[in-house]
């Protein structure tokens, strides 16, 4: 990713910061290995995003300006479900359990 990309993103918001200081995160190893391991993929839109790694092992994220949260939820469950098939066809899946879901 380039250094302006990286820029545009953090100034909207959509990238993640390297966590330091004494804040818990980076207290608890949150920034070990920075940034190894840890991605984003962004769709060309800017309006639909998957951190890896961050404090969650996957955000997945879709926004809009206004208040269409249909179109929003739309998104989102587009993006899980294709994103489902592509780990289902390496052989993979993500994560279930009955009780907790």
């Amino acid at each position: 990713m380039s250094d302006a990309k990286q820029t545009e993103l953090r100034g909207n918001g959509n990238l993640f910061q390297e966590p330091t200081g004494p804040a818990l995160l980076a207290a608890a190893g949150a920034g070990r290995d920075w940034p190894n391991n840890r991605g984003i993929f962004c769709a060309d839109s800017g309006k639909f995003f998957v951190w890896c790694n961050e404090e969650d092992h996957m955000r997945i994220i879709s926004m809009e300006e206004g208040g269409d949260i249909v179109a929003i939820f739309e998104r989102w469950s587009r993006g899980i479900e294709t994103m489902r098939k592509c780990i289902e066809g390496q052989g993979s899946g993500f994560q279930f359990d009955n009780h907790f879901g």
